[in-house]
């Protein structure tokens, strides 16, 4: 994207904006807008010598703004949620986010809502102590186990983070403490409950000390027999994070620990007083409950159905809730809202009412002790079963736009529409053109629908837990209708029962969980500019979800797990159907792939050109799958047996080059060094000599670095020690070693350029873009596109690290 069209993009996007903001406060009264205060990040370092970190091993974090005035010796602290992990795989997805790392956490944030200092906002807590806490640990912050997980690196430490933040703000003077508030939103306000005697422990005995959860009352439906998503997340944290030590012992001496992550289980045993601030129609939990249903909640229409449903779904709620008395020690804001946190939020915070009181008004009274505070809202169906506009959209914004317009429209809107209680039609257009125009301007990539190959499944070709391939299609046309451009998704291996069971439960083992639409761009992308070679080709991306990169064939599931091994299948199902489609017809292909997939597309290069015609033009491109047989910083030969293992696990071995297993052990066969000077078709490898995945999971994986010496390295190559750069530089010489050792071919391309990062061809800025890596002056797409169509042979390796000032040095994964 060019400067002059980002600065067209950024004046619109800025126009568009003021006016929703305009349109939503077209009503009979307006929400009162606040200043926008940013607020440092700080990291705990102090916490890592305590065994207090993030998922990845980073330390804990938080943003403080210090009180001031009569405010000075009173505190709020703000847990921030985000779900949970409680698989490996799942906890490992994290650890290249916010949500597993501080390493990504922002570094300001605006404090809105409870947190604003704005005293017109926040008049009772603007010149607090304000503190807002990431969420890193993933078991809202209940988690303790000692030992790390050797494999993944994983840091299952949410008690510990929990406990050193609490000791610095105690040293920062929350030991003089006059009034403290204990406080979280989604994931993050359960601890807020279930710390919350243990909080007030913490603080002198003069002080007021309440606890405040909002968007956190999680509710479990006990009459229902069927394994619900929170009894599986509940059961996960307990497993994977040892949880059961940090949970009320008033709850777990009576009952399955499990079942003590429920707030309606234990909170008849917390002393300290608390307050709850939910929807009854709270939209998390109906989505993760039914979600067949959520799309239907932002429709113009409720169908009878899903009324009777969510009058279901309230009704438990309710009487979950702690019973109304006129005890000062529980009060509550139960409101009617489609939404789910709101106290962070200036128009949650200050702008809803339940009976004439603002969730401010409302918790302020109860704190101080004004007057007692169980306002539940009596609505027979939450507000949008009245017609207001669809943000379906809306959501795909938030994957691609600022976090500000996330907050401008995705968060203020539904809770304006709760405010209101009415949006004209006129306003309904308008919206849902807005964000038709949004995503337009916003996004450079397109987006593709995905496809279930149902008739995969009688062939034995299915995911690891048994459900059918799917892959995102988008047809040819123009000079390219007979052109086939084939992706293979990457996403690591699994190699034993244990960690083969964990990615069943994510997208990663189960099409059942993958997101229904995914954006194209890059090499996929439909447009001339950005992909000039092959945007009107036939453009797939196959999902990833064997675990094997496409190679396992176990006739036999897992009789303990019901796991099945069948790679190999879910390949040649996917191509049959490809040919049926029209790719028999084919006139040029190109069978591709990232990461392990894009090892998948070197295994399969040959077999792929034997499906097609004769007369058509075959080759392979891998983008970092060049993945190579060296030993960990410790001198272990860590990847050799993992491949093994994943060899073994699959039944692999059948379905590897023949040329190779015949001469060598299966699992080197793994090895594309040990493969691709046997491969008959023409293959192009893109590839970053200093391969992100490969620094953090080939030459220093957790295992090999108990002590975390490599971990900001592996996090940002600009933090490595000369020692540490001395070590990559070494295995950069290892990685070219292994490349020289294919030997000669005119056929064969390459791309070895100097970057820290890994898979490079389906993200448009490292594609193709005006501020793209070059190699020798050359793009990636304008290297692979000569290659192919044969206009110039490239055959680059780029100089040593860190002299391609152009590199995008981060991960990819």
């Amino acid at each position: 994207m060019n400067g002059h069209r980002s600065m067209e993009i950024t004046k619109i996007l800025q126009g568009l904006c003021l006016l929703i903001c305009c349109l939503i406060m077209l009503n009979d009264k307006v929400v009162i807008g606040e200043d926008e205060t940013m607020v440092d990040l700080t990291i705990l370092e102090s916490a890592v010598s305590k065994g207090a970190v993030c998922l990845d091993g980073t330390p804990p974090a938080y943003y403080y703004e210090k009180g001031h005035g009569e405010g000075a010796n009173n505190w709020i602290i703000y847990f921030r949620g985000g779900e949970w992990c409680y698989n490996v795989m799942d906890c490992l997805a994290r650890t290249t986010t916010e949500r597993g790392s501080s390493k990504y956490a922002p570094k300001q944030r605006s404090f809105y809502g409870i947190l604003s200092n704005n005293k017109t906002i926040n008049p009772d807590f603007y010149n607090w102590n304000r503190v807002m806490v990431i969420y890193c640990d993933g078991s809202s912050f209940t988690g303790d186990v000692e030992i790390v997980d050797p494999i993944t690196n994983l840091h299952f430490r949410g008690a510990r983070i929990f406990l050193a933040l609490i000791e610095n703000f105690l040293e920062k003077g929350m030991k003089n403490a006059k009034n403290a508030i204990l406080s979280g939103g989604s994931a993050g306000g359960l601890p807020a409950l279930i710390h919350c005697d243990r909080f007030k422990s913490l603080l002198p005995n003069s002080a007021r000390v309440k606890c405040l959860a909002d968007g956190s009352y999680f509710l479990h439906r006990k009459h229902k027999k069927e394994m619900t998503f929170m009894d599986t997340v509940n059961e996960g944290l307990i497993k994977l994070h040892h949880s059961a030590n940090m949970l009320p012992s008033s709850c777990t001496s009576k009952m399955n620990p499990s079942l003590c992550l429920f707030p309606q289980y234990f909170q008849q045993g917390i002393k300290t007083p608390f307050f709850i601030v939910n929807s009854m129609f709270d939209t998390f939990q109906i989505n993760k409950t039914f979600p067949g249903y959520y799309e239907d909640l932002f429709s113009n229409t409720c169908s009878a159905s899903l009324v009777k449903t969510l009058q279901d779904f309230k009704q438990d709620f309710l009487n979950a809730l702690p019973k109304q008395s006129n005890s000062s020690s529980r009060g509550m804001f139960i409101d009617s809202c489609l939404i789910h946190s709101q106290i962070t939020s200036g128009v949650g915070w200050n702008g809803f009412s339940v009976y004439n009181k603002t969730i401010a008004k409302a918790f302020s009274d109860w704190y101080f002790d004004r007057s007692h505070e169980q306002l539940i809202d009596k609505p027979d169906l939450p507000l949008n079963c009245y017609k207001f506009p669809s943000i379906t959209t809306g959501f795909i914004i938030l994957q691609i736009s600022t976090e500000i317009i996330h907050f401008q429209i995705l968060f203020f809107l539904p809770q304006k529409l709760c405010y209101s209680r009415m949006v004209k039609g006129a306003m309904q257009l308008l919206l849902r053109a807005i964000f038709t125009l949004l995503i337009v301007l916003i996004s450079e990539g397109h987006p593709v629908d995905i496809t279930y190959l149902q008739s995969a499944v009688a062939k034995g070709a299915v995911c690891l837990d048994g459900s059918p391939p799917a892959y995102h299609f988008d047809k040819g046309f123009g000079a390219g209708v007979n052109n086939w451009f084939i992706q293979l998704e990457g996403g690591a291996w699994c190699n034993n029962a244990t960690t083969c069971l964990e990615r069943t439960k994510t997208r990663l083992g189960s099409s059942k969980l993958m997101v229904k639409t995914v954006s194209f761009s890059g090499i996929l992308s439909n447009k001339a500019k950005f992909n000039p070679d092959f945007y009107n080709w036939n453009r797939i991306r196959i999902r990833y979800c064997d675990g094997s990169s496409f190679t396992g064939d176990v006739e036999a599931a897992d009789p303990k797990t019901k796991v099945f091994y069948r790679g190999a299948r879910i390949f040649s199902a996917v191509m049959e159907d490809f040919l049926a489609k029209g790719m028999k017809n084919a006139q040029n292909a190109i069978l591709a792939g990232c990461s392990a997939g894009s090892l998948a597309a070197i295994l399969h290069c040959d077999r792929f050109k034997g499906l097609l015609p004769p007369g058509a033009k075959v080759k392979c491109l891998s983008d970092a799958g060049f993945f190579i047989n060296t030993q960990t910083i410790s001198g272990t030969s860590h990847i050799e047996q993992f491949y093994s293992e994943v060899v073994n696990t699959h039944g692999s071995a059948k379905n590897l080059p023949q040329s190779c297993t015949s001469r060598l052990k299966p699992g080197l066969c793994f090895f594309p060094q040990n493969v691709a000077q046997q491969i008959q078709t023409p293959l192009f490898l893109v590839n970053a000599a200093y391969d992100s995945w490969q620094i953090k999971n080939i030459l220093a994986p957790g295992v090999a670095d108990p002590r975390g010496t490599w971990r900001n390295c592996k996090l940002d190559i600009l933090k490595c020690s000369s020692a540490q750069l001395q070590t990559m530089q070494a295995f950069r010489s290892e990685f070219l070693k292994a490349l020289n050792s294919l030997g000669p071919s005119s056929t064969r391309g390459y791309y070895i350029n100097s970057c820290y990062a890994h898979c490079q061809t389906g993200t448009q800025e490292t594609w193709l873009r005006d501020d793209s890596p070059v190699l020798s002056g050359t793009t990636i797409a304008k290297a692979v596109g000569d290659w192919y169509y044969e206009r110039k042979r490239f055959q680059e390796i780029d100089c040593p690290y860190p002299c391609n000032k152009t590199c995008k040095n981060r991960n990819f994964e």
